[in-house]
């Protein structure tokens, strides 16, 4: 799939690449603006009714990388503009398209997050790093002591993050299969 959004050269195809480098919700990543930005860290906007505080990314240079190459349009301060200037819609329809391009089934622009996490997690980020860079509330008591605000780990599980899609996409066919032998069978 990373290798179709790639090919794609289109708003849904950078679309796509980001939401898997930063395991945000779709509609974050659809509202992301140029002024969100300092440098390469993201201040995500809060809705009044969300919980939590507003959270800060670090992102990865293969992200920035892909965000510098969108389009500045005169008169949106999105970095995915859609129609009239607006962020980016149709979402049913663009990601219709982009599966027939990918030729994939079977999956929503949800499945990019819950990848995220899970590559996250095989990337050896730490369980509570990673629920963090997702922007889960932590509860409970560790909510109430724990107020360490994780900025640079949650920048280096990015990193992580991704070079590991790096390591996957670009890796050999059958570089990292290993094969595997059949159990030997007792007496």
């Amino acid at each position: 799939m990373w290798r179709a959004a790639e090919a794609s050269d289109d708003i849904y195809g950078a679309f796509v690449r980001i939401a898997l480098l930063c395991g945000q919700r779709r509609a974050k990543v659809a509202t992301m603006r140029w002024d969100d930005f300092d440098g390469d860290v993201w201040r995500i906007r809060r809705e009044p009714r969300e919980k939590g505080a507003p959270a800060a990314l670090r992102l990865p240079p293969a992200a920035m990388a892909i965000i510098k190459q969108r389009p500045h349009v005169h008169g949106s301060p999105y970095v995915f503009t859609g129609s009239h200037n607006d962020a980016i819609g149709g979402f049913s329809a663009r990601h219709r398209a982009f599966k027939a391009r990918a030729g994939v089934e079977g999956f929503s622009v949800h499945d990019l997050r819950r990848c995220s996490r899970s590559l996250l997690s095989r990337a050896g980020v730490q369980p509570h790093v990673a629920e963090r860079v997702l922007g889960h509330v932590v509860g409970g008591v560790e909510a109430v002591y724990d107020q360490h605000g994780y900025d640079s780990e949650k920048a280096d599980a990015l990193r992580k993050l991704a070079a590991l899609i790096e390591r996957i996409v670009d890796s050999e066919p059958g570089k990292n299969v290993v094969p595997l032998r059949a159990p030997a069978v007792k007496p």
